[in-house]
């Protein structure tokens, strides 16, 4: 899960406030429960998947991570060992596994570090952006300018986007430093870049101010000087000492680009008809920073939970399930571009469609599905939703509708994940995300509860993305949803094919 995409909301004193990067969200009403929805497998499964079930897989990743320097990145013993236990779970339910191996470029860092040479002088938490160009032997030193996100108590909704923005204040020679802004990393690094800068240090605006994000840049050749990431603190107490007096950073930033190989997990039911396949997936991956508990070993325990439950039906299935395990998503979907650059077009046209699942118990929850139809959301994506998507959101939606559970739908790019690669080459995609890093809004806290302005995971990429991270409660009503999902569609995706056939 990642947060590379524009941000949209104005950095108005600071906080992010916007849902998920949407504007006018749909909203839906829940109704009365029903006893039962007719499809008997779904509501099979969904009484027997419970996060009690979830909670062995979340503690052995946990393990994982803590046994491993407190990660479970691709390319690290931390996602070996959570492979493992995932491909030993699946074989005792029954299932035949396969262990893609997914071959990769990365950028290893060698040395991320800063200090503000005031005295004495002081270190600064750096994290280099993936593909930052590095410093020169022995690093960059230079003087600190830190940009004013308001003049004349006007707040700039896009500050750094425009040379303008520097109006008065001195940038050649120096390393400025500014919120990330609707116009992106590339634009910002540019314009300071065309005024002198040699380096820039960007950070996230968000009600953590402690909380750091290593960015991912998705243009490397467009940038041209270092760029990393501090904490908002660190930007406000530079602010503050640069106000009276000058203060000088030194940075220092190496890495190489290198090659590795980590892995798809993938199983799926020995019955079903193989020209009616039904994917479910969710990343295995964790970030460098975190155990990635939340994000997203919650939604791969769910749906290994939903398998296990699935595989004594799984012969009997009427359409084939096959669920997925990726690697490496925290590095831009390298697993599940990999899987599909390895499909013929005939093994694509196979696939029904595909459901992704993100951060399924944020502690601070909101309920965020992937608008299929664009009629909540018309242009703001990228481009439309593949036909059949719409059918997939109506399945969501009527799940937690019928349930009493509030939810919102989101454009579907609003959303970094494994799904829009399935997107991509036009195959049906649906999926529900718990919400990350933006702050949740008043309304939001009225209809699902939690804390107005406070993140919707607080820990999002952080170390603090453990088991303590969890809202249970959240997490158990999710795992039923993925479940009944899952059993919903192996038993019947005409409603999905209708759509995809009569466009």
């Amino acid at each position: 899960m990642r947060w590379s995409t524009p941000v949209t909301a104005a950095v108005a004193a600071l906080v992010v406030t916007a849902s998920v990067a949407v504007t006018s969200p749909a909203y839906g009403r829940p109704t009365v429960p029903a006893a039962g929805s007719g499809h008997q497998l779904a509501d099979r499964l969904e009484r027997a998947t419970r996060a009690a079930g979830a909670l062995r897989h979340l503690r052995a990743w946990q393990s994982a991570a803590d046994a491993n320097g407190g990660t479970r990145a691709a390319d690290t013993p931390g996602f070996a060992a959570s492979a493992d236990y995932l491909v030993r779970r699946l074989r005792l339910a029954g299932y035949r596994v396969t262990r893609q191996p997914v071959p990769y470029e990365y950028y290893r860092i060698d040395t991320e570090r800063a200090v503000a040479l005031t005295t004495p002088p002081e270190p600064l938490r750096l994290l280099a952006m993936t593909w930052s160009p590095t410093t020169p032997p022995g690093g960059v030193e230079a003087p600190v300018r830190v940009l004013p996100t308001s003049r004349d108590g006007v707040v700039d909704p896009t500050p750094g986007c425009e040379p303008a923005d520097y109006a008065g204040l001195p940038v050649t020679g120096t390393v400025v430093v500014l919120p990330r802004a609707s116009c992106g990393f590339v634009v910002q690094e540019q314009t300071a870049v065309a005024l002198g800068a040699v380096a820039v240090l960007f950070y996230m605006p968000t009600v953590r101010p402690d909380n750091i994000y290593r960015a991912y840049l998705f243009d490397p050749a467009a940038i041209s000087v270092p760029v990393a990431t501090i904490t908002q603190r660190a930007a406000g107490q530079l602010a503050a000492r640069t106000a009276g007096s000058e203060v000088r950073v030194r940075l220092e930033i190496t890495a190489h680009r290198a090659r590795a190989v980590t892995e798809n997990i993938l199983a799926e039911t020995a019955g079903g008809r193989p020209d009616r396949v039904v994917m479910a997936g969710a990343h295995l991956d964790s970030v460098t920073e975190s155990p990635g508990i939340n994000d997203n070993a919650a939604a791969a325990a769910a749906l290994l939970e939903t398998a296990i439950r699935l595989a004594p039906h799984q012969r009997a299935v009427r359409n084939k399930v096959r669920f997925a395990w990726w690697g490496a998503e925290e590095l831009i979907e390298v697993g599940s571009l990999h899987y599909l650059a390895q499909l013929d077009a005939e093994q694509r046209r196979r696939i029904s469609l595909y459901l992704n699942y993100e951060l399924i118990a944020s502690p601070n929850f909101g309920r965020f599905i992937v608008d299929g139809d664009d009629a909540e959301h018309p242009g703001v994506g990228e481009k439309p939703p593949p036909p059949g998507s719409g059918a997939v959101e109506k399945v969501l939606t009527g799940y937690y509708g019928s349930r009493g559970l509030a939810y919102e739908t989101v454009d579907l790019y609003s959303i970094g994940s494994d799904h829009w690669p399935f997107a991509d080459v036009g195959i049906p995609v649906g999926g529900m995300d718990g919400g990350t890093y933006q702050a949740k809004t008043a309304e939001q806290a009225a209809r699902y509860g939690g804390t107005a302005g406070e993140m919707f995971d607080r820990c999002y990429h952080q170390p603090c993305d453990d088991l303590s991270n969890l809202n249970l409660a959240e997490f158990d009503r999710n795992c039923r949803a993925v479940a009944w999902v899952v059993g919903r569609f192996a038993t019947d995706v005409e409603d999905v094919l209708a759509q995809r056939h009569d466009a």
